[in-house]
């Protein structure tokens, strides 16, 4: 640490207790000290800003969520008892809670007149009976005193990873084709039958002399019956 005591001091003995409690001041550490360094100031000493500053209990302190939203709120706090009353101070406490509201009022929906609605979406954080009770007094200290609150819608979306199960099913089909085999055949046509039948038959005529036939003439003859239709023919022969 730099030693800032005066030149005066350090150089006149009859002022060297001076010069050492002006040391010893210097190695004081003043940080507990700066209290309204809110960035700076200890966690510990959170809780009695936020009671000086009337934002502890149901002005907010309460939903908190973290020593960030703590400090935020505390360096927040002049200004929201300011504006404490007006819709501003909702919306501005609401922002700095991390809570994302919408709020309406009764002319923007055609309500009861100094009434008004607020649509909280409460995804990731989720909201439990404590807590509900907490937001709605909270919303009690920060509303002027003729308005109501007509309704507070909560939305609550949580989104988790599941486990994806996936299958593939591939399937095929084999055909075959051949050439067209007939089971039965059938052939039109006349039906024409034949048959043939032969013989043979030998004659023998002889030359005629006054005593009778002397000499031979063979004659053979033969017939054939073919396709219903007989012919016969006659062959000679002299001996």
């Amino acid at each position: 640490m730099t030693d800032i005591t005066p030149n005066v001091l350090a150089g006149d003995r009859r002022l060297s207790p001076l010069a050492e409690l002006s040391r010893r001041l210097q190695r004081i550490d003043l940080a507990p000290f700066l209290v309204y360094l809110v960035d700076q100031v200890d966690a510990a000493l959170l809780p009695l800003l936020a009671e000086q500053l009337h934002v502890a209990g149901d002005e907010g302190w309460q939903l908190a969520a973290g020593e960030a939203q703590r400090r935020d709120l505390i360096k927040q706090a002049i200004e929201l008892h300011r504006y404490k009353g007006t819709r501003w101070a909702l919306q501005r406490v609401l922002a700095t809670l991390g809570l994302d509201g919408r709020i309406s009022e009764w002319f923007e929906y055609q309500g009861r007149p100094f009434h008004f609605k607020i649509d909280l979406d409460l995804s990731g954080r989720g909201l439990g009976e404590s807590t509900y009770r907490a937001l709605r007094q909270m919303l009690d200290q920060y509303r002027n005193a003729r308005s109501r609150l007509e309704n507070l819608d909560l939305r609550v979306e949580l989104r988790e990873r599941l486990p994806v199960v996936a299958a593939v099913s591939a399937g095929g089909e084999v055909a075959s084709v051949y050439p067209q085999a007939r089971r039965e055949l059938r052939q039109q046509g006349p039906l024409r039958l034949g048959a043939a039948h032969g013989g043979v038959e030998t004659v023998t005529v002889l030359p005629w002399q006054r005593g009778g036939w002397t000499a031979g003439l063979c004659c053979v003859g033969a017939w054939v019956c073919r396709a219903g239709r007989r012919s016969r023919f006659i062959r000679a022969r002299f001996n």
